[in-house]
């Protein structure tokens, strides 16, 4: 095999270019010899600096943002984006992220038909080839063969469907792996009942009569005059309230102002929230008190109703697959009349706190079709929904996925996830 010598002396090398160009060679030579009582040979090369792979997954803890990670794992917080569209199914909004939330840092393996991940095959090191030993002082560098072809990948056999043939994008099998590497993430991802999920989705009253006080208006006067007496409350303004009758509002407690859009019978009133507000002081039990918008959820307006609420924590807890025995129910109605379901859309079902209802759980939501050949009704998925409030004898759901957007009411709820008790 033919064999190419690299000597390590660049002087020799400025050598030759001068003595192509008609220049004296000994001058050039030696401005490039190397220090006094130190080789060529001996002189240390610089090592590359690399940085470790970063895990496959990891446990958000209290305090970190996807900068920090990207910094401490990527080594540039500038690639916090690659972790976001990795983990779209995980995170909300790239701004948040919760202790407990489980990041990928690379795709997830795709599964095999045993269900687990097939393993990469090692490739097999080339067979070392016999050369003459080198010259001391000279680099030996081997070309790249171009007599050995590499075995061409086999192209599938074209069928008749267009669509079976690859594409400009992708093959039709890598598109497949997608598919079943996203829905693999999807079955993985931890999905914890957010905060302004739980405050905003609203309830039904079941017939109970809520103690409710009254939004009164900002405390402030606004510089330019209005049409209307009504005024309105964005976030963070301070505003005054009158509280519940009977109740004694303290510094700190949190009020739900809300309004009632209509009635379903027999579950009672819809609660529709509009914003949350903080008390951040008080006067006398019987004075009103002032309070400071915290979440805005709905356009706040003066004469709203206000309730006092507890405070809300997400749980740390990972809901589990329900096989059998899970809790079964329907579909109420939707919180807000529409055609066709969309993502964090709001529904109620007629299961709740003494059904064994948890915050957390998740229900699929079926709808029966007719078949088109004639032999019956299909049953077919439409939403999944997360539990985010709970009633005595109703819960909220959100939607988190859809398969089919016409949910109507009545259609059958059944739960299919649920949080440890």
């Amino acid at each position: 095999m033919r064999r190419m010598t690299i000597s390590r002396s660049r002087g020799a090398h400025l050598a030759a270019v001068a003595l192509a160009l008609g220049l004296p060679a000994a001058p050039l030579a030696s401005q490039q010899a190397p220090p006094q009582g130190v080789s060529a040979a001996q002189q240390p090369a610089a090592a590359p600096q690399t940085m470790g792979a970063p895990p496959e997954t990891h446990t958000v803890q209290q305090g970190e943002t996807l900068w920090g990670l990207a910094k401490q794992f990527l080594g540039d917080p500038l690639l916090w984006p690659e972790i976001y569209r990795l983990n779209t199914n995980v995170v909300e909004d790239p701004h948040y992220i919760f202790p407990g939330e489980e990041l990928r840092f690379v795709p997830a393996p795709a599964p095999t038909a045993t269900g687990t991940a097939a393993a990469p095959t090692p490739t097999p090191a080339p067979a070392a080839q016999s050369a003459a030993p080198p010259v001391p002082g000279e680099i030996t560098v081997a070309p790249t063969p171009t007599d050995t072809a590499a075995p061409k990948p086999q192209q599938p056999a074209p069928s008749g469907n267009p669509f079976d043939r690859p594409t400009i994008f992708a093959a039709k099998h890598a598109m497949g792996t997608s598919t079943s590497t996203l829905r693999l993430q999807s079955e993985q991802a931890y999905r914890p009942v957010r905060v302004g999920e739980h405050f905003s989705s609203g309830f039904l009253t079941e017939g109970e009569q809520l103690n409710a006080g009254r939004l009164l208006g900002n405390t402030r006067t606004a510089s330019i005059s209005r049409l209307t007496a009504t005024t309105s409350a964005t976030l963070f303004s301070d505003v005054e309230v009158s509280p519940p009758p009977g109740d004694t509002l303290q510094p700190g407690d949190l009020l739900l102002a809300y309004q009632v859009p209509r009635r379903i019978d027999p579950y009672g009133e819809v609660v529709l929230p509009t914003g949350l507000l903080k008390v951040t002081a008080v006067g006398a039990p019987t004075d009103n008190a002032t309070a400071r918008v915290i979440a805005v959820y709905q356009a706040m307006a003066s004469g709203q109703l206000v309730m006092r609420v507890p405070g809300f924590a997400p749980a740390n807890d990972r809901s589990v697959t329900v096989d059998s025995g899970g809790v079964t129910g329907s579909v109420i109605d939707v919180r807000d009349p529409d055609e066709l379901l969309a993502f964090q859309d709001v529904l109620f079902l007629d299961r709740g706190q003494q059904d064994s209802v948890h915050l957390g759980d998740i229900f699929q939501v079926s709808g029966t079709t007719t078949a088109a050949s004639g032999m019956g009704h299909v049953v077919q998925n439409s939403v999944k929904v997360l539990i985010v409030y709970l009633r005595p004898h109703t819960s909220t759901g959100v939607v988190i996925q859809i398969d089919r957007p016409d949910v109507r009411p009545g259609a059958s709820a059944r739960q299919i996830r649920r949080m440890p008790s």
